[in-house]
């Protein structure tokens, strides 16, 4: 960025920020005929642009573990955040991800919350999700399912993943139609969120998503359908495919805060 001059900026804004690079989505309680004439008094006149080819963004498949460790001079407690790169949008491994997200760490009755926060103590809030800048729909791209946690200074980094490693080891032999029934039944009422959220908003942006990702924002109409196909074989295939420790990065902030309070006493 500091490194764009106006000519670079002005360029790119000419360049993508073009009819035929954009979805325009109005929600709310208007008139169809007045509204379309508004559109095109304020957006009609702006022409279209030389679209470039996209650039490949794919990633290489991740073949080992990769491991971080930050320190930060602010922090007073531990914390673990751990990644794993997501599957294909759209495709059967995507959606079930969509659900092993709702069953791993969506809500108090998740398992890693069971885990973590009930039985361990560990931690008093396990927090994660897809794509985490908006939602696994809103994105087209390489995406990743992460979640993370603080912990007390006298719990290990090895006692958070030896739990954590428990629940994923597990987690296979668990599956079955009745978690993934209530999975779809957690993922609706996150889907209402997204579509009701900030005076409609949600609904603008989801819809606009399909329109350019997809050509079909229609979809808005049928998500829930698409989770409702995902059997336990799928879950499972996900599971050994996705869910692996050679999928998986794990980053730890180590706080320097605390060590120099020791220190200092």
């Amino acid at each position: 960025m500091d490194a764009a001059n106006l000519e670079d900026v002005s360029s790119f804004f000419k360049t993508y920020y073009a009819p035929n690079n954009a979805a325009l989505s109005i929600v709310g309680d208007f008139e169809m005929e007045e509204t379309k004439a508004w559109i095109q008094k304020y957006f009609g006149d702006i022409p279209a642009s030389d679209l470039p080819a996209k650039p490949d963004i794919s990633e290489p498949k991740q073949t080992e573990e990769k491991t971080f460790v930050k320190d930060d001079a602010l922090a007073n407690k531990p914390a673990i955040a751990l990644a794993y790169h997501m599957p294909q949008r759209n495709s059967p491994e995507y959606f079930a991800m969509g659900l092993l997200d709702q069953i791993l760490v969506q809500g108090d009755n998740s398992l890693l919350a069971q885990k973590l926060e009930k039985e361990k103590g560990f931690t008093s809030n396990v927090s994660g999700g897809i794509n985490y800048l908006g939602n696994m729909f809103n994105y087209q791209g390489p995406m990743l399912w992460m979640y993370d946690l603080t912990y007390d200074n006298d719990t290990s980094k090895e006692d958070i993943l030896t739990a954590i490693d428990e629940v994923m080891n597990g987690l296979k032999d668990s599956i079955d139609q009745a978690m993934i029934d209530q999975a779809i039944i957690k993922i609706r009422s996150q889907l209402y969120d997204d579509i009701g959220g900030t005076f409609g908003l949600g609904r603008a942006d989801l819809l606009c998503a399909f329109a350019l990702f997809d050509n079909n924002p229609e979809r808005i109409n049928t998500l829930e359908d698409s989770f409702k196909e995902i059997t336990p074989k799928v879950v499972k295939k996900t599971i050994d495919t996705y869910l692996i420790k050679t999928n998986r990065t794990v980053l730890t902030v180590n706080p320097l805060l605390a060590e120099n309070d020791k220190t200092q006493s």
